[in-house]
């Protein structure tokens, strides 16, 4: 049993450098980087995977990723906002004597506003929030796979991992 779970235990290590060494290049944000951590220029990235793949997926995958994370920061923002006019609506009530916020809003229209804009700031920034996830979402996605391609474009390896025919030491084309 002992030697069933170590020779699993090596398999799996193997499996995991495999996964490793094909992986020469990686997303980082809305940039694909090589091993050392070198972004690729615009040239080097158009040589890897096409111009047409370029222009179609990185160009406008790249302005998704950083619009969602424009709208996911300004929806945070927005909701903080809007929660500490809530808050602040809330002091001003209670120091308004009055007994319920019903009767605050009827009777005090600077607290009616407050209510009323803490409101609408804390809707817009939920709305900005789920824009931005869905759109650095979508251009995440289309950024890992200009990676995925990059890594398939690559011309050799030689990895220490998986073969067809066991554990070993293959080149890959």
């Amino acid at each position: 049993m002992r030697k069933l779970l170590i020779l699993c235990g090596l398999v799996a290590a193997f499996l995991c450098l495999a996964q490793n060494a094909n992986a020469q290049y990686a997303r980082q944000g809305a940039n694909i980087v090589d091993k050392s951590g070198y972004v690729l220029s615009d040239s080097q990235l158009i040589n890897l995977v096409g111009n047409d793949v370029f222009q179609q997926t990185v160009v406008g995958a790249r302005k998704q990723y950083k619009a969602g994370n424009g709208f996911l920061w300004g929806g945070v923002a927005g909701i903080g906002l809007g929660l500490a006019g809530a808050v602040l609506t809330g002091i001003k009530v209670g120091k308004a004597n009055y007994n319920d916020v019903e009767t605050a809003l009827k009777n005090d229209s600077s607290i009616a506003a407050m209510y009323l804009g803490s409101t609408a700031v804390m809707s817009l920034g939920a709305s900005a929030l789920s824009a931005g996830i869905v759109l650095k979402t979508i251009g995440k996605k289309r950024l890992d796979w200009v990676e995925g391609q990059a890594n398939a474009a690559k011309g050799y390896s030689l990895d220490l991992g998986a073969t067809p025919y066991g554990v070993g030491l293959a080149v890959r084309f």
